[in-house]
């Protein structure tokens, strides 16, 4: 892309696709995966080549494919300690994690519907919210 390119991309549309692009990679980790685990890491190094100026050169390529499954395992762990301690299971703090992100990105509205993370009713038990 070039500076004179028009494009809705901003920073934290950015960052949000990043952040959903390693929670898939942690879903996928704690599903025990392997073909969604594969997928997600296709995707992220997708997210990665839409937000790069050039196309990434094969070593490039293999460091954002060690960043996310970093990323993935560090988030899986994280989300696994915490839905632990909080009696859920590891897929309801990930799809929290997700609607957190998609909240705190400016630009990127949730889908109609779905649980913010302000919300103080108490919901259905298939709500995404810690409790």
């Amino acid at each position: 892309m070039d500076d004179t390119t028009p494009t809705d991309r901003t920073p934290e549309r950015d960052a949000a696709e990043l952040a959903l692009a390693i929670v898939s990679q942690a879903a996928a980790i704690t599903q025990g995966d392997d073909e969604a685990l594969d997928a997600s890491d296709d995707n992220l190094r997708e997210v990665i080549a839409e937000q790069a100026d050039e196309p990434l050169t094969e070593q490039q390529e293999a460091v954002v494919s060690t960043l996310g499954a970093a990323g993935g395992s560090l988030a899986a762990g994280l989300s696994a300690a915490l839905a632990e301690a909080r009696g859920v299971d590891a897929t309801v703090v990930l799809g929290a994690t997700a609607q957190s992100i998609l909240a705190h990105a400016d630009d990127v509205p949730l889908a109609e519907g779905a649980p913010r993370a302000d919300d103080a009713s108490d919901g259905p038990a298939d709500d995404l919210r810690l409790p």
